[in-house]
């Protein structure tokens, strides 16, 4: 969550209440998806810029702990995803399509994500903000506050997974406490791509690594930032290039998202890395907080992008949005 939303604290003080008595148990849960327009106008192109809109569900669920989602997985067929939010919680369920447009959501599970002592963590203990790797396999998870990557077995223990750490580089620690490892991909190679939110260097770029998920090797890498757009998550496409998700908030100006594509050629030491903008949405779309980003290749060949807003628990000004687009050459 970006220190620009600390404008809302008066109102996020209830969030931090409910979630201090957050519920320890796994338990199903019931999630209701309603479809609605992507863009205000009814009239406004089903593009935005190299993306083309294919469904926008807005979610909703009676469980207290539902909401502050922040990092999402998508499995290969686009059937199940598992998510996570930054008060501590799993959340699994299915996706549904009509044709190639994303039309509803079943919710599974949710449960809390343990510690390293294997004990459930609730609140802000837990603040959880990237999210990455494979159903079947590992998931890697980062955290704010106490800075920080956990890597969990997914694949076989599910929901029940106990975290092991993975070693980050010692300059993490000298982060802002919310401003730490936003977004992490894991890349083709194994290793991870994490990157801060709001750490800067002295030239206000932004701080992030290349981490050998063994703890051998942590690479430094340099963001150029385009204010005031900070990241908020990160993939890796099939091509190999680099696509970040970005967001901004401001009082007068409200909420908005950019999406930037990079070389994976352009991802090394010693240089700024910059990309390109492929699309930038802004309140004349029906958008809001949006932190989580998923990629997969649909059946015909095409990349397939889910991104999900944060509600910050902050309903009804705020609401969990799941868009699925397609990204054009």
């Amino acid at each position: 969550m970006a220190r620009t939303w600390h404008g809302l604290l008066a109102l996020l003080l209830c969030a931090f209440a409910m979630s201090a008595c957050a519920d320890e148990n796994r338990r199903k849960i019931e999630i209701t998806a309603k479809s609605i327009p992507f863009a205000i106008e009814t009239d406004a192109p089903a593009s935005l810029g190299k993306l083309r809109h294919l469904g926008t569900l807005r979610l909703k669920s009676p469980d207290r702990d539902f909401g502050g989602i922040s990092g999402l997985i998508v499995s290969p067929d686009g059937r199940k995803f598992l998510a996570l939010s930054d008060t501590s919680h799993w959340l699994t369920g299915e996706l549904q399509y009509r044709g190639n447009q994303l039309a509803g959501v079943t919710g599974t599970d949710i449960a809390p994500m343990l510690d390293l002592k294997g004990k459930p963590m609730s609140g802000k203990q837990g603040d959880a903000e990237g999210l990455t790797g494979s159903l079947d396999g590992d998931v890697y998870v980062s955290f704010e506050g106490k800075h920080r990557i956990w890597r969990y077995p997914f694949g076989t223990s599910g929901l029940d997974a106990n975290p092991t750490v993975v070693a980050t580089p010692k300059d993490l620690e000298n982060a802002p406490g919310n401003g730490g490892l936003e977004a992490i991909t894991l890349l083709h190679d194994g290793n991870l791509l994490a990157i801060t939110e709001e750490f800067f260097d002295s030239n206000g770029n932004i701080n992030a690594w290349n981490l050998d998920v063994r703890g051998k090797m942590a690479t430094p890498l340099v963001f150029k930032r385009r204010k005031p757009f900070d990241v908020t998550d990160v993939r890796q496409l099939p091509s190999g290039d680099i696509l970040t998700l970005e967001r901004r908030f401001s009082p007068v100006g409200g909420v908005g998202f950019e999406m930037r594509r990079f070389s994976g050629s352009a991802i090394k030491a010693q240089t700024v890395i910059e990309g390109e903008v492929i699309a930038e949405a802004a309140m004349n779309y029906n958008i809001d907080n949006m932190e989580g980003l998923a990629v997969r290749t649909g059946e015909n060949g095409e990349t397939l992008v889910y991104i999900i807003s944060d509600d910050n628990f902050n309903a009804p000004l705020q609401q969990t949005l799941l868009m699925l687009f397609e990204l054009k050459p």
